[in-house]
C-alpha cells in the first residue's frame, strides 16, 4: 500500500449531508467515499489528458483519417445496424 497523507477540503454543506447519507447507506465512512471519489476522478483526469496528449502526437505526425472517410465509415456502420434490426423484425 503507498504512503498516506491528509488533505482538507471545503465543501458546501448540502454535499457533506449527502455525501453522509450516501456513505450511511453503504455502511462505510465519508471519508472513504471522499477518498474513492478523488481517486477515480484524478485516474480518470490523468487518463483522459493522457489520450488528448496522443491524439496531439499523432496529428503532429500526420496520422490522421480525413472527416469523408470518418463520415462514410459511420453511415455504413449505422447501415449495417438499421439492417440487422430490420431482420430482427
Amino acid at each position: 500500500m503507498s504512503s498516506r497523507t491528509t488533505m482538507t477540503i471545503e465543501i458546501r454543506q448540502d454535499v457533506k449531508d449527502q455525501l453522509d447519507a450516501l456513505a450511511s447507506d453503504v455502511d462505510q465512512s465519508s471519508q472513504k467515499l471522499a477518498e474513492d471519489a478523488v481517486t477515480t476522478f484524478v485516474a480518470q483526469e490523468l487518463a483522459l489528458r493522457q489520450s488528448i496528449e496522443r491524439g496531439l502526437a499523432e496529428a503532429r505526425a500526420g496520422e490522421t483519417v480525413a472527416h469523408a472517410e470518418v463520415i462514410a465509415e459511420m453511415r455504413a456502420m449505422i447501415d449495417a445496424v438499421r439492417h440487422e434490426r430490420a431482420a430482427r423484425g
